[in-house]
């Protein structure tokens, strides 16, 4: 069982009161004095004594405090599987599980900005580094980050990444993602350019019909964060051509 479903568990076992409070997504501030969260709880703003006065803190995910409170959670009973970050209050937060930020949609975007970005971010490989220093004063993101070289040192250089970090060369040249549940067949892998980058964040499965000659000549670059299913031979030469590989290659039976 694992820690996300024993936690679950112990909540659903529990009585439950007026008082306490099981949820999904973000919440702000104080949602009762027992609380269980999968997503987002932002204390920013929330009197130390407050945050203290809670009985139990169960969450899957993230926790957010402020300078001021950020020893408030010290005494409190926490089963915490995420993280807890300390982050001014103007930070402006964006959820969503997948973002994806081009040149164009860049260059429209106010100057200066703070932000904390929860999901996976892709920065395109048309977006200049330049643009990270001229639109973000502060950058925070939590989840999967998907840059090359010259954009992730810019993000680096205006604040914090908490989770994963993929990094392709300045000449990446074409990327594709998967961020769900994908098979490649005979048809999809054709279709692909040429020297194609692939990121893998879901389930990749890779039929039996796919020619390895195929795959060698449209996949420069496999980056696994997820599982990838297929026949031992792709798989070895997904994994010699694999600089990421935070996930699993299983074969198929």
């Amino acid at each position: 069982m694992s820690e996300q479903e024993r936690v679950e568990k112990d909540v659903e076992q529990e009585e439950v009161g007026e008082d306490e409070s099981w949820q999904n997504g973000l919440v702000t501030g104080i949602a009762g004095k027992r609380i269980g969260i999968n997503g987002v709880l932002d204390l920013r703003g929330v009197a130390q004594e407050r945050v203290a006065g809670i009985e139990s803190l169960k969450i899957n995910g993230v926790v957010l405090m402020d300078e001021a409170n950020r020893d408030g959670l010290a005494d409190v009973k926490t089963q915490i599987n995420g993280t807890v970050l300390v982050v001014d209050p103007d930070l402006r937060l964006m959820i969503q599980p997948d973002m994806e930020f081009s040149k164009a949609g860049m260059a429209a975007m106010p100057e200066g900005q703070k932000v904390m970005l929860v999901g996976n971010v892709f920065f395109k490989p048309d977006v200049p580094a330049e643009l990270i220093g001229e639109k973000f004063e502060r950058l925070y993101v939590v989840g999967i980050v998907l840059a090359c070289e010259g954009v992730h040192g810019a993000l680096l250089g205006k604040g914090e990444i908490t989770g994963i970090s993929i990094t392709l060369p300045d000449d990446v040249g074409e990327v594709v993602r998967s961020v769900g549940e994908s098979t490649w067949t005979p048809e999809y892998v054709s279709r692909l350019a040429d020297g194609t980058t692939y990121v893998n964040i879901g389930m990749t499965r890779v039929s039996d019909g796919v020619p390895e000659d195929l795959v060698e000549r449209k996949i420069r670059g496999y980056h696994n964060v997820g599982q990838t299913v297929g026949r031992e031979a792709v798989l070895a030469l997904l994994k010699s051509r694999c600089p990421t590989n935070m996930g699993q290659f299983s074969a198929e039976e």
